[in-house]
């Protein structure tokens, strides 16, 4: 089904269940790589896959995975590959509520496992969230409550996509906040003793800040001055 036989990049192959990445992409063409490794991969491991789109439209990704040698639509009649919008997820009931999310992601995470696949990978474009819907500025709430999620190593694993280009500074601190694992452009980091604050929920932005930054100094090894 998929015959491009660029290799699949390192970073997306490490991804394992439990794994909860930001894909921060700079192009168009960061992102085409990002998402059609991700389904190349999602073939290759016989996982089922679910993408989020938002300025993308169904027929564009698919386009775009047809470039690159997938049959997008047949992996759409099999339920291996289901493709959703923002209006269709996040906002289903007409607001964005974290907690209702993350209730969806587990029920699909049991519907892919009882469907015979051996995971949920599970990709998005965050841009549906500057659009001011209600509940949209509980994003990072989202995020933060997606890192517990992950943390019970359900067979599930994601890629939140967060364009550089649209999104402002201050968002994006705060996303490297609550993933602690990054994908920059193409590039694979582990942000755990980074940027990455596991209690973010309950500090304020400063505190957030102070923590990560001291953990960060303190996973050093410096010799210090004499």
């Amino acid at each position: 089904m998929a015959t491009d036989t660029t290799p699949i990049l390192p970073s997306l192959r490490a991804m394992k269940a439990g794994d909860h990445y930001c894909g921060i992409v700079r192009s168009d063409a960061e992102q085409q790589r990002i998402v059609t490794d991700f389904v190349r991969l999602g073939i290759e491991r016989n996982e089922r896959m679910l993408y989020i789109v938002n300025l993308l439209t169904a027929a564009q990704l698919k386009s775009m995975l047809s470039e690159a040698g997938i049959d997008a639509e047949a992996l759409v009649a099999k339920g291996q590959l289901v493709i959703l919008t923002a209006k269709e997820s996040y906002l289903k009931e007409g607001a964005f509520d974290p907690h209702k999310m993350i209730v969806l992601l587990k029920e699909e995470t049991d519907a892919a496992i009882a469907a015979g696949y051996t995971a949920l990978r599970t990709t998005g474009e965050m841009t549906w969230a500057l659009a001011g819907d209600p509940g949209s500025e509980r994003l990072l709430e989202y995020e933060a409550l997606l890192n517990a999620f992950y943390a019970t190593k359900a067979p599930t694993y994601a890629v939140c996509q967060y364009d550089q280009r649209r999104f402002d500074a201050e968002t994006l601190l705060d996303v490297l906040h609550t993933h602690p694992k990054v994908l920059l452009g193409t590039e694979g980091f582990d942000n755990s003793n980074m940027y990455y604050v596991d209690d973010f929920l309950y500090a304020d932005r400063s505190h957030a800040k102070l923590t990560s930054w001291l953990s960060n100094l303190s996973s050093k090894s410096e010799q210090q001055p004499s």
